[in-house]
């Protein structure tokens, strides 16, 4: 890029969000800017200090038109920042649990995640985690947010990350979803609370998972495992049923033909019967009298009819 340039942020009316191949560029270069600015020992994005935002926000600037005066162009902005930090927080916390976490919270200390600045840093943020105020609010008895339970469900930082790109991009557009419903109830004023914000979140991840809902589990979806190992059952016996409603269609299936079968040839047999009577008059008193063994001369007489008809 020429020197001096910076990047066009279109952002999108309706949804309130950056369009075109501008925003893939701003949604990468957040994650860095996150990953090597962003110190993870502020446990509440409320509690982020102004001049550490401002530092990013610079960093935004550096690469981006980024218009600061645009209350809601940084609205958006402050609220992508939001929600990457929270996504990074999230990667951090899941590695931790995995390396030993409250049952072994010295092996967890010892393994700090890349992406984490320093040992202060992680010892810090493990201090957090391993303390009572991690767990569930007892007065409010909120569970843990619905966007985290479908991140931690499909994203495992010791096995290469997402489960699967499928996973990444619904997560992705639950994120798009939520920012926009966010938007709507900020322009109109609305003072979100914590549990209507995991409401905003439960609708956004039924609204995009509930488009192509397949037996990838047991679970709600929503939530949207993908298929666990004891979970096989449900598969297989779907497969099952599947194959014997398959095999159920084709006797079906074989039956009508037979049907339809027999019922050409006793059609063509009233066809021939008709001609013959007609053609020989005595044809019906000679064939009640016959005995079976004179069926060959009636062949012979059938040929001969389909020949004539």
């Amino acid at each position: 890029m020429p020197e001096g340039f910076k990047i066009p942020l279109t952002l999108d009316k309706a949804t309130k969000a950056f369009i075109g191949a501008s925003a893939t560029d701003f949604a990468t270069e957040l994650g860095i800017i996150v990953r090597d600015v962003f110190r993870m020992r502020f446990h509440k994005w409320d509690s982020v200090p102004e001049d550490v935002k401002t530092l990013m926000y610079e960093k935004l600037e550096g690469k981006f038109e980024l218009l600061r005066t645009d209350n809601v162009l940084m609205e958006y902005v402050n609220s992508r920042l939001h929600i990457q930090w929270k996504r990074s927080r999230g990667v951090l916390s899941q590695h931790w649990k995995n390396n030993g976490g409250k049952t072994n919270p010295r092996l967890a200390r010892s393994n700090m995640h890349g992406d984490c600045r320093n040992q202060d840093d992680w010892n810090r943020i493990c201090d957090y985690w391993e303390s009572e105020k991690t767990r569930k609010n007892p007065e409010t008895q909120l569970p843990p947010s619905p966007l985290e339970v479908y991140y931690k469900l499909h994203y495992n930082a010791k096995k290469n990350g997402w489960l699967n790109e499928d996973s990444r991009i619904i997560y992705d557009n639950i994120c798009k979803h939520k920012e926009a419903a966010m938007a709507r109830l900020n322009t109109e004023g609305t003072i979100v609370t914590t549990a209507m914000e995991h409401d905003v979140e439960r609708k956004a991840i039924k609204s995009v998972c509930g488009r192509a809902k397949t037996i990838q589990s047991a679970w709600e979806v929503g939530v949207g495992p993908v298929l666990r190992k004891k979970d096989n059952w449900m598969k297989s016996a779907v497969e099952s049923s599947q194959r014997d409603s398959t095999e159920n269609e084709d006797l079906r299936n074989e039956v009508t033909e037979l049907k339809e079968e027999l019922k050409q040839s006793n059609e063509k047999y009233e066809r021939v019967t008709e001609f013959l009577s007609r053609k020989y008059p005595d044809f019906e008193s000679t064939i009640s009298t016959n005995d079976a063994g004179e069926d060959d001369g009636l062949n012979g007489l059938h040929n001969e009819s389909d020949n004539t008809i």
